[in-house]
């Protein structure tokens, strides 16, 4: 039995995407985004974004969709640390 890659590819991205949200459900309980390293953050959006950018070149459905998703959660943590960090100034 042959695995189409794209179903591989949606599962490992799925996956990696996924890491995000418990962190955001923990800052949204906890309303406080402290331990939230923004350069971290930084460096996830734009690695996301290359991805997805070669997911287009390549046409690879799973790394477009994955990726948006990616770049999608890490720009709410980022936007989440911004407002319970501010909040706290």
């Amino acid at each position: 039995m042959e695995i189409n890659p794209e179903i591989i590819g949606f599962i490992a991205g799925g996956l990696s995407s996924a890491l995000f949200i418990p962190q955001i459900i923990k800052i949204l309980k906890e309303k406080s985004a402290e331990e939230i390293s923004l350069l971290t953050c930084i460096i996830g959006i734009v690695s996301s974004a290359l991805w997805l950018w070669y997911g287009i070149l390549q046409e690879h459905i799973s790394m477009m969709v994955t990726n948006s998703i990616a770049v999608a959660a890490t720009a709410v943590l980022v936007v989440l640390r911004l407002i319970y960090n501010g909040e706290k100034n």
